[in-house]
């Protein structure tokens, strides 16, 4: 009997400690050079922006950057991010929400989430990385 008790508590902990991560890839007609980055204010890691403008810019776009607010059709491409980041012996970026938008419509999106990780330690990722492996597969060669 402790031994199903043991495997439910197992079972129910591990349940509450959910990572997960979609992404609905971009379909360009043509490569694209040049995009727009709209700037969110309202993500408290200022390097955020930066960091997530590098990752695009070795993927091989042009990056412009746009002032927090910008319309979705402000560019032919543009893309815009939330973030949030938590502390928990570290701070670390526990969720992520990427769109781009072709012609201000929502061409594709990421979204990666570990605000229900609780004690999974997989949680605490660095945030170059992370945005590396989201514009990979935001971006995905046909």
């Amino acid at each position: 009997m402790n031994l199903r008790l043991g495997a439910a508590a197992v079972a129910l902990a591990v349940a509450g400690c959910a990572i997960t991560q979609e992404v609905t890839p971009v379909k360009l007609g043509q490569p694209a050079q040049d995009l727009c980055l709209v700037r969110n204010s309202e993500v408290v890691q200022d390097e955020f922006h930066d960091v997530y403008s590098r990752v695009l810019e070795r993927k091989g776009f042009r990056i412009r950057a746009l002032p927090d607010k910008s319309p979705v059709d402000a560019c032919p491409l543009l893309a815009t991010y939330e973030a949030i980041y938590r502390w928990d012996l570290a701070i670390y970026l526990a969720r992520a929400d990427l769109r781009v938008y072709a012609d201000g419509k929502e061409a594709g999106r990421a979204v990666y989430d570990s605000l229900s990780g609780g004690a999974n330690m997989n949680k605490f990722i660095r945030t170059e990385p992370k945005l590396t492996e989201l514009v990979n597969q935001l971006f995905a060669a046909p």
